[in-house]
């Protein structure tokens, strides 16, 4: 099922840019703050902003706050509320929790408390920015860690009318093949378009399909280097 009820705790620079990202992706959000003045930056952006204090324990449960699909605790600065919150959160059954923290022993330490997901907002933008720096062909990339990523890439000239068993991706090019964004009856594919998952070999491809590539940078940036097939 996919994730569409929120609860945003703290609304601060990271937390506030979360719960309006969210609402503009359709997502229902409650985004809940101590102070009066941050929650009404959001209030007719999101679906419910409320000023409450979020160790009170009853007063969260009044408003819903445990009754979401999904849990962002971003109270930097003050870990010790981040943790009683997580803790509050992990208590009440909420099946998907992420805490902003600013260490290794303190995404350690959330994630003992029940926390699913530590975030790290500041350090993942400076691996997003070098990543874009120094791989600038593969600036449209999801990256992975461990210096891969998964990338969305137009069929390169090589590939269009071979089947993906002729192509043999990962045994010629160190590369595995997610899906494929098929052409459609207006055209060319669109990176919006729905995925048709692990195609079987006998799949030919054609020069309009998207194809979505997961590996390594190096051998990513060495197809990304191909010419796209001419439509």
């Amino acid at each position: 099922m996919i994730t569409k009820n929120f609860l945003v705790v703290g609304l601060g620079t990271f937390g506030r840019q979360a719960a309006l990202a969210l609402a503009e992706g359709g997502a229902e959000v409650l985004a809940v703050d101590c102070s009066e003045e941050r929650v009404n930056r959001v209030r007719d952006r999101v679906s419910r902003a409320i000023c409450c204090d979020t160790l009170d324990d009853d007063a969260m449960h009044s408003i819903g706050a445990y009754d979401v699909d999904c849990a962002i605790v971003a109270i930097r600065r003050h870990f010790d509320i981040t943790v009683l919150a997580t803790h509050a959160l992990h208590k009440h059954g909420v099946p998907r929790i992420l805490a902003q923290v600013d260490s290794d022993n303190e995404a350690e330490a959330i994630r003992a408390l029940g926390s699913t997901e530590a975030i790290f907002p500041q350090r993942d933008m400076a691996l997003r920015i070098a990543n874009r720096l120094m791989h600038p062909d593969l600036a449209e990339h999801i990256p992975l860690g461990n210096h891969a990523a998964l990338i969305d890439i137009p069929c390169p000239a090589p590939f269009a009318g071979q089947t993906l068993g002729g192509v043999a991706l990962r045994t010629r090019h160190g590369v595995s093949l997610i899906g494929i964004r098929p052409a459609h009856e207006h055209g060319a594919s669109q990176p919006l378009d729905p995925v048709r998952l692990n195609p079987p070999p006998e799949t030919r491809l054609r020069a309009e399909d998207r194809l979505l590539l997961l590996g390594s940078l190096e051998e990513l940036e060495r197809i990304q280097a191909m010419p796209p097939a001419s439509r």
